[in-house]
């Protein structure tokens, strides 16, 4: 009796992660969050004048108008990272050489104008002084066969946290992303490669929402990927 409960627990557990995985084949969906009152750096300090002078206008038309700014502002970056991936060019940093570290993140492919006009932002709710959106966007048919197609082979999977200070904005998001990006490819890559690569290029699609949130006085952002290597270049004399 025991042993078949288990076995029901152990079901209906990968039951729901399967589920969980399956629900991003053709719908992307995601929440994304933004403090209602104004962001460090907003008004003044990093923001340029121009920026000032919208932000401003905007405060003065809605409480939730610059975090709603912000949030579509941000969701496209994040939406075009699970739909098509993120290309990778990663130098790791070498003392010995006097190489320092270099990482860059561009678009895999560039998602048409069209497309981004898809994105929707449904279901809005406030929670700890924040407001919340779930950013949604449907897969067209060739996306869904590119999803599949991550899916279908075995390409690693791997998963970085990254950190960026509040005073960037949502800057700060995007820097964390791409730290997260770097740190789960630097993590995966030490496990398979002995001796310190020149350098690393790849793809990675991000395969889960993306975990955000505020830690010890900074963003955090989570990321898990599929990650296919491209190149490695070694050293070939000290």
């Amino acid at each position: 009796m025991a042993k078949h409960f288990l076995r029901l627990i152990f079901f209906i557990s990968a039951s729901l992660l399967l589920a969980q995985e399956v629900s991003q084949e053709r719908l992307v969906r995601f929440a994304l969050w933004a403090q209602q009152d104004a962001y460090p750096g907003y008004f003044d300090g990093d923001a340029t004048d121009e920026e000032q002078a919208k932000n401003k206008s905007d405060a003065d038309d809605s409480i939730n108008s610059v975090p709603i700014r912000k949030i579509k502002e941000l969701a496209p970056y994040i939406v075009q990272g699970m739909v098509y991936g993120w290309k990778f060019d990663y130098t790791p940093s070498d003392k010995a050489r006097k190489v320092p570290e270099f990482f860059d993140v561009t678009e895999v492919t560039p998602m048409p104008s069209q497309d981004l006009a898809r994105i929707s932002f449904a279901k809005p709710w406030y929670q700890e002084e924040k407001l919340w959106a779930w950013v949604e966007y449907a897969r067209t048919p060739e996306q869904i066969y590119i999803f599949k197609s991550w899916h279908a082979i075995l390409y690693p999977r791997i998963k970085g946290v990254g950190y960026a200070r509040l005073s960037e904005g949502f800057d700060g998001i995007r820097k964390a992303c791409e730290e997260a990006l770097k740190n789960a490819v630097r993590e995966y890559e030490r496990t398979r490669i002995k001796t310190k690569p020149k350098q690393i290029e790849g793809t990675a699609l991000i395969i889960k929402p993306p975990q955000i949130g505020i830690d010890a006085g900074r963003y955090k952002v989570t990321l898990d990927f599929f990650m296919q290597s491209d190149r490695i270049i070694e050293y070939k004399t000290f």
